[in-house]
């Protein structure tokens, strides 16, 4: 997968009006937009200059914020709501049933790098319980056979725009 060119993070940076202030949202778009799912040095070096910061002041903020990431990610994360409702409507059976489709425990990633998933606080769509987020895309009323077919269309490409 290609990277990132530095017009294109530019852009990213730029439709915040390069405004120290929005620094988490341009962050976070920098992240999604990235291939890899992460800030590289070279990302966060590019930040520092355009916003007039310290590059040590970017890396405090991304190493505070849990949805920053410094170091590659899998292509999907699978991010599993564990709120209440969820938890009650089927959490467990989400976080079993990705373990089993997957091969992997939470928070490790598949041997192709593919996958990986954890659980997070809430995603705000409890009425659809079980959930599951993946970028800004939510898939609810999940059940075993459901979370096996996403898995299965993922991996054969069928959501490009993840």
């Amino acid at each position: 997968m290609p990277t990132l060119i530095i017009d294109e993070k530019e852009k990213i940076i730029d439709r915040h009006g390069a405004n120290p202030e929005k620094i988490l949202n341009i962050l976070i778009d920098l992240q999604f937009a990235s291939p890899e799912g992460y800030i590289d040095q070279e990302t966060a070096q590019l930040v520092a200059d355009r916003l007039h910061m310290k590059e040590t002041r970017v890396y405090e903020i991304i190493s505070f914020y849990a949805i920053l990431k410094d170091t590659p990610q899998a292509r999907y994360t699978i991010k599993v709501c564990s709120s209440s409702p969820c938890h009650f409507s089927g959490g467990t059976m989400v976080m079993q049933s990705l373990e089993k489709a997957l091969g992997v425990k939470e928070n490790e990633a598949t041997d192709d790098n593919l996958f990986m998933y954890h659980g997070i606080p809430c995603v705000g769509a409890c009425g659809q319980g079980p959930v599951i987020k993946i970028k800004d895309t939510v898939f609810g009323n999940l059940n075993p056979a459901k979370i096996e077919q996403l898995v299965k269309d993922l991996r054969d490409g069928r959501y490009p725009e993840l």
